[in-house]
């Protein structure tokens, strides 16, 4: 016995003390890979499929002391202590399962992450066999915590995870943008737990959450509970052995996600006819299309989303050009299928973007991280933007009159919510910056306004007032009625995302 010992991780290294707990172990109804796993080993070959002859040929050596034994496998019952997890589910039929679902998903990836959603009641269970371990082998096990103890999943992820990397031709990564999610479900499992909240309704109580379905039993709060716990407590109100299951755990869900992918640019748009996004009436599409849609359409196709989400710096009303160097915007991919593009794929859709329609024009599409993405919304208020508008006023105006606009540097408006948006925005009053303005006559009653404003300034209010909503306005400061007739979008002043040389 000396060999298997002194080459194993176990927590202790004597003979006797390892063969008790062994049999204690197996005698409770724990398998042979919970069997290690209590007894502290953390060699991955152990755990793995071409390995289990020689695992159980261990477990058997150090329950009968180095004897001929019936072999442990034999007696194994449905486990006590991971559900069946690593009895029914460590096996070639089910990591076939596994490979065939993420085959048939459409998914392409370079790298992959499993992860799994085990029943909460195997904690519940560990602890009560950790408790009775330590007390029984207090040698052994002093230090040790339940933490110390691989935990199921780890386990479970030593036995099939270089059988899915072999299968699906790709690495493991913890970092993997591409998931294969795996839920465990035990349908007693919230039942088993219950005396926690009993000694903690704290712990339990139930509160305000933006989850539709709201989790009693967590990991987080039963782990929390357990750690509340005094043991002589634990050990009276819970069962030990715990009881064998009535039926074994049962995988619920095999599903794949991938994490979402940025796509940042910049859009100009010709058309006085063209929202931003979709623009719905009670239901009803008010224009064909939209910014968004022209952009979308072309990366849904190529990225093949669950989700397509747009969002830019600002936006300009239906009837106003965006013209210069373009809004910044980004589109956020949810659940892309396809995700592994290079810079000359990004110049083909940008491409294809343009040549697809005249009403807009991108540039600069590249991918970005989400921590980039940040910067499209920092300094919302502080940035500025330039405006050109073409102008009616009631009185004739000289050049000369136009002349004194110059004068106007960092002006203070108040505005007040324009009437034409309160239906979607919130009543209220915002001090507004118009940095410079200037005028030029294009004949007795029309002109064209040059400003550059602090962002979120409503241009057309400050050129009409908005019966009196927008104080000063230029109205007032020309002394003659004034409106907009048309209005351009010059420029958006945000470095970012980055030019490219395309």
């Amino acid at each position: 016995m000396a060999a298997p010992i002194f080459e194993n991780e176990f927590f202790s290294k004597n003979e006797e003390t390892l063969q008790e707990a062994t049999k204690m172990l197996v005698d409770i109804g724990c398998c042979t890979y919970c069997v290690l796993r209590f007894l502290g080993e953390k060699q991955l070959h152990y755990y793995r499929r071409n390995e289990k002859a020689s695992t159980e040929l261990l477990v058997d050596q150090l329950y009968s002391g180095g004897k001929s034994p019936e072999s442990v496998l034999k007696r194994e019952k449905p486990c006590i202590t991971c559900l069946g997890i690593l009895q029914k589910f460590c096996s070639q039929e089910f990591t076939g399962e596994i490979i065939s679902n993420v085959k048939s998903s459409g998914y392409v990836f370079s790298t992959y992450l499993c992860s799994l959603m085990l029943p909460v009641s195997l904690i519940v269970r560990q602890h009560s066999v950790y408790l009775q371990l330590r007390e029984k082998f207090s040698e052994m096990y002093h230090g040790i915590s339940d933490d110390d103890i691989p935990a199921v999943k780890e386990v479970w992820k030593w036995y099939n995870g270089p059988i899915l990397s072999e299968a699906l031709g790709v690495p493991f990564n913890l970092k993997s943008p591409f998931e294969v999610q795996i839920n465990f479900a035990y349908k007693h499992s919230d039942r088993e737990c219950s005396f926690l909240s009993d000694l903690h309704p704290d712990i339990f109580r139930k509160r305000k959450t933006k989850k539709v379905d709201w989790e009693l039993y967590s990991r987080t709060n039963v782990a929390r509970a357990i750690s509340s716990t005094v043991d002589s407590i634990y050990k009276r109100v819970y069962n030990f052995p715990p009881l064998p299951p009535s039926e074994l755990a049962e995988c619920e869900r095999i599903a794949c996600q991938h994490d979402s992918v940025f796509i940042a640019g910049r859009y100009n748009k010709y058309s006085r006819l063209l929202s931003q996004t979709p623009w719905l009436i009670e239901g009803i599409k008010k224009h064909e299309t939209s910014v968004q849609e022209l952009i979308c359409t072309c990366l849904t196709k190529r990225f093949k989303p669950f989700e397509c989400k747009f969002s830019a710096s600002g936006r300009e009303d239906v009837d106003v050009k965006m013209l210069g160097t373009g809004r910044p915007f980004v589109i956020e991919l949810v659940n892309p299928k396809k995700s592994n593009f290079q810079p000359e794929d990004f110049v083909q859709m940008q491409e294809e973007i343009n040549s697809s329609t005249k009403d807009i024009f991108i540039r600069d599409l590249q991918s970005v991280s989400r921590d980039e993405i940040t910067n499209l919304k920092e300094g919302e208020i502080e940035k500025t933007k330039s405006y050109s508008a073409i102008c009616w006023s009631e009185s004739c105006l000289s050049q000369e009159n136009l002349d004194t606009l110059a004068t106007f540097k960092d002006l203070v408006l108040l505005q007040k919510t324009p009437i034409r948006v309160l239906h979607r925005r919130p009543l209220a009053s915002r001090q507004r910056l118009i940095h410079s303005i200037s005028g030029k006559k294009i004949d007795s009653h029309h002109f064209r306004l040059e400003l550059s404003t602090q962002a979120g300034t409503y241009v057309k209010e400050f050129v009409h007032g908005d019966f009196g909503r927008t104080q000063p306005n230029l109205s007032t400061i020309m002394k003659t009625e004034c409106d907009i007739l048309e209005l351009d979008v010059e420029s958006v002043d945000v470095d970012w995302p980055k030019q490219l040389n395309t």
